[in-house]
């Protein structure tokens, strides 16, 4: 895999030096000699040949097959220059409408796939698997989000998409970056003013000042994924392992030949580097533009080959980027191997997905090849019905004459006059040619055809594009037409995308922050994105340890988040049932947590304001909670009836005590009346003992 790129200096040259000498020959022919048993190229010379002339195969092999690929005519027509016809080497006056079929659809059909990809902000959902916690799942969603907006995901996209829509492949290169993280905090300023309230304690105010803002940053450079979109004429793809070279290799590794490897970047000096623009160069052919883009009739940029200033730093100079899964080289001008170094991510940083996909063929057929011809078709017979119509506008005359035969040949046009022989009268109008009903019938035909085969139709734009999150995805018709379009419409080039670039790219993602980003740079940038508090609790090990599933909910996939909403009415009241919940804590031994179904409720609703819903109870909702708890409640419960229970004993008590007292008294009385009476009524005088005397003893 070769790219090219374009560098030039900023800098000034401090004094001329002599520019250095080529590493090798660009021409030179490989062999096993040229390879150590380890298969690596053993200096920059024969490092220089091999990205050079892979290079020319991969240009050579595009310039051959521009006419089958199409692209310059797939360009010619997006533009769709007005149409000139000539007639004596002067143009004629006739309808030259143009039409813009190619460039209508593929600006219909790729923001509607946009919009439909990124209706949801992050654009994919996570989802554990058994032993990760929602917790981790969500750190990492915050992580992966932050790493989107940073790499441009969303603007690349759109960028791949228009030229895979438009030439039928669109390519994609990863890699990382080391950037510097910014956190950038505010603290308030405030003057505490002393004070007492009415009750005597002491008290202070705050009042804001005008002191100038206290700002605080943190920045900590991190190694950040990159994403970038690459135009199909500047990425080469050539399998360079033919079978020569491969028997070359072989050989070499039998003879047991040595050699070293070079590693890493070697840069001149400045003076030498900067001389590589000051010396006269002549500018590349790019045989690669010159296939993919027509030139002169269609408006294009300056070719990237060519000086756009006066400063000779400023020349552009081309970078061949060589990658396969082993190694990475990159030569300046043709000349200079400035790396040749491992290929740390031992494979080729590069992804790509096409429109449609060509039997054993890498370049894919996008929709200037597939609608292109419907232009053409739809043109011509505009234009034709124009012509006929025009007629009716400005008319032919007749005028007899005599029947003598013409000696030259006689233009006609609108407004001519003929001469003929056969008219009744001596000037009348030549009758005006009829527009076949079939026409319109082909017309309408052709512009089926192109909606057929594109998905461009009414349903799909539905009138309307405004709004970020207005799209084909938003409503029961537009997902229906996305969750159930066949191959040859909308789903294939979809899925293709998400399935060859999309979800290959988030894996990568992974993968960098597993083996590349360190802690600190984790914690930071989640600090960043949801605060330090959460970040405090959340378990490193376990974050490294997670196992996740992504799901981009788009394309087959797109109605995924409205099931899941329509479901979420049942699945609630399933796990609210009392049963379920005893059989999972009889059998299992586990219990229903009711704070993820929350968050999944205001997932599916597609509210951002969770934490602002959710929160921690204070100290005062404690206590109120633990009061009014079962265990609480039963303990009141069994104090009151013990309170209840005392108290209806002492009452009892007081009743016993009460009536004892009562008899006791009535006793005394009886007894102290019987001896009266006895006392006198048989001895004939009062007893000693009497109410006055001796109190009698009660048995």
């Amino acid at each position: 895999m070769v790219d090219q790129l374009v560098v030039a200096p900023s800098a000034t040259p401090e004094a001329p030096v002599a520019a250095p000498e080529p590493d090798g020959n660009p021409n030179a022919t490989l062999s096993g000699d040229d390879f150590t048993t380890e298969g690596l190229l053993k200096d920059k010379g024969r490092a220089l040949t091999l990205v050079v002339q892979s290079a020319s195969v991969a240009t050579a092999f595009i310039a051959n097959r521009q006419w089958t690929l199409l692209w310059r005519d797939a360009d010619l027509l997006y533009q769709s220059p007005r149409p000139m016809t000539v007639y004596e080497n002067t143009y004629v006056l006739e309808p030259n409408v143009q039409r813009f079929t190619v460039a209508k659809v593929v600006n219909a059909v790729v923001p509607q796939l946009y919009k439909g990809l990124f209706y949801d902000d992050p654009p994919m959902l996570m989802r554990p698997r058994p032993g990760t916690s929602q917790e981790v799942i969500d750190a990492k969603t915050a992580l992966f989000s932050y790493v989107l907006d940073e790499c441009g995901f969303k603007t690349q996209t759109k960028w791949g998409l228009e030229q895979m829509a438009f030439l039928g492949t669109g390519i994609f290169k990863w890699g990382y970056d080391w950037k510097d993280v910014v956190t950038v905090k505010r603290e308030a300023t405030k003057l505490e003013i002393p004070g007492s309230d009415p009750n005597g304690a002491d008290a202070a105010f705050s009042l804001p000042t005008d002191e100038p803002p206290k700002i605080t940053r943190s920045i900590k450079t991190v190694p950040m994924p990159f994403f970038m979109h690459r135009p199909v004429d500047k990425v080469l793809v050539d399998y360079y392992q033919t079978k020569a070279l491969k028997e070359a290799i072989e050989n070499a590794i039998k003879d047991g030949e040595k050699g070293n490897a070079i590693k890493g970047w070697t840069f001149p000096d400045l003076g030498a580097l900067k001389s590589l623009w000051v010396k006269p160069t002549s500018a590349h052919t790019l045989e690669t533009e010159n296939a993919s883009y027509i030139e002169g009739v269609v408006h294009h940029s300056e070719k990237v080959n060519q000086p756009a200033s006066p400063d000779p730093l400023r020349k552009p100079l081309e970078v061949l980027e060589y990658w396969d899964k082993d190694r990475k080289i990159v030569v300046l001008n043709r000349e200079h191997v400035i790396c040749l170094a491992d290929n740390e991510f031992k494979r080729i940083p590069f992804l790509s997905s096409n429109w449609w996909n060509r039997p054993r063929a890498f370049y894919g057929m996008g929709l200037g090849l597939i609608v292109g011809q419907n232009q053409r078709v739809d043109q011509g017979t505009i234009n034709a019905i124009l012509k006929i119509l025009s007629f009716g506008v400005n008319p032919i005359y007749l005028r007899d004459r005599n029947d003598n035969a013409p000696t030259q040949v006689i233009r006609t046009g609108l407004g001519k006059i003929m001469s003929v022989t056969d008219t009744e009268k001596s000037y009348r109008l030549l009758e005006q040619p009829k527009i076949d009903g079939n026409l319109w019938q082909a017309l309408k035909e052709s512009e089926q055809a192109t909606e057929s085969s594109s998905g461009a139709d009414q349903m799909l734009v539905q009138g309307s594009s405004a709004g970020p999150r207005s799209s084909m995805g938003r409503t029961a018709g537009g997902a229906n037409i996305l969750a159930g379009a066949s191959a040859t419409r909308l789903d294939g080039p979809l899925d293709n995308f998400i399935e060859q670039v999309f979800k290959p790219f988030l894996g990568i993602i992974d993968w960098m922050i597993f083996n590349i980003m360190g802690d600190g740079a984790i914690l930071h940038i989640l600090g960043k994105e949801l605060g330090d508090v959460l970040v405090q609790k959340l378990s490193l090990q376990e974050f490294h340890d997670a196992q996740i599933e992504y799901e981009v909910l788009a394309g087959s996939s797109l109605a995924a988040k409205r099931t899941m909403a329509q479901s979420m009415v049942m699945l609630t009241q399933i796990l609210d049932n009392p049963q379920i919940q005893e059989s999972l804590a009889d059998i299992n031994e586990e219990y229903i947590d009711f704070k993820p179904i929350i968050n999944m409720w205001l997932e599916a609703s597609e509210w951002k304001n969770r934490n602002d819903i959710v929160k921690k109870m204070t100290d005062e909702m404690k206590a109120k909670r633990r009061a009014n708890s079962k265990a609480a409640l039963m303990q009141q419960q069994i104090q009151a009836k013990q309170a209840g229970e005392q108290q209806k004993f002492q009452q009892k008590q007081q009743l016993e005590d009460q009536a004892s007292d009562n008899r006791i008294r009535r006793d005394i009385v009886r007894e102290s009346a019987k001896a009266s009476g006895m006392n006198e009524a048989v001895e004939g005088e009062p007893s000693p003992g009497g109410l006055q005397g001796q109190l009698p003893t009660v048995v």
